[in-house]
């Protein structure tokens, strides 16, 4: 498939960032293309691991603290969560629209990753992060703190919109495989079992090195 056709499918616009990124070359562009495709690919495990353990540890932990498995309807006409119980509404919404239960569990499958990281904002120093502190219980000490457990999982959570919005990955700062590394890190936190066995399916160390060689002048 030559440039031409490659422009028709994805658009002058998006492929030109690759072209103007690799000198004006359509053919080194046009593999930068497909190489991103295998990047975000490959991220995928990393993305998924961190998510979903990150929400039902959360999960867990408010359960506890309030007693119940929907903590959320315990919000229900504070102020201070007005934009949390917002998007539990529209999860309530997508699941109706789908004839599907809203039970707390299905609740807790359709909240985005925005909704998760949000808990760990500054307005809830004081009523949260006590319990949710807790959620990673092997964070060492100095760096077990609201502000950089915030800033590890907004760092994540804008790296996970840019693989599932197609985004370019190639070219980042910090690097992609410096961002895959932080994101190891957190899971390490939450558990550190669960970094060997994420190990033995995550691919995005080997592609990474494969599309630097594939990129050299």
């Amino acid at each position: 498939m030559d440039w031409t056709d490659l422009e028709k499918h994805f658009s002058h616009a998006r492929l030109g960032r690759y072209r103007a990124s690799c000198g004006g070359d359509p053919v080194k562009a046009a593999h930068a293309y497909a190489n991103n495709l295998l990047l975000a690919e490959a991220m995928m495990p990393m993305l998924s691991v961190l998510e979903i353990a990150l929400k039902n540890g959360i999960h867990r932990h408010l359960s506890t603290l309030y007693q119940r498995g929907d903590w959320w309807e315990t919000w229900s006409g504070a102020p201070l969560f007005t934009r949390q119980l917002d998007e539990v509404v529209a999860a309530r919404a997508k699941l109706q629209r789908r004839n599907e239960q809203t039970t707390a569990d299905k609740i807790i499958a359709e909240l985005a990753f925005g909704f998760w990281s949000s808990l760990f904002n500054k307005s809830f120093q004081g009523t949260l992060w006590h319990e949710l502190r807790l959620v990673f219980p092997r964070c060492p000490r100095h760096q077990r703190q609201r502000h950089t457990i915030s800033a590890a999982l907004n760092q994540i959570r804008a790296l996970r919109n840019r693989v599932f919005h197609h985004e370019q990955l190639l070219w980042l700062t910090p690097s992609l495989l410096d961002l895959h590394g932080k994101g190891v890190e957190v899971i390490g936190w939450l558990d550190p079992k669960l970094v060997p066995w994420l190990a033995g399916m995550d691919r995005l160390p080997i592609i990474w090195a494969a599309t630097q060689v594939n990129l050299r002048p």
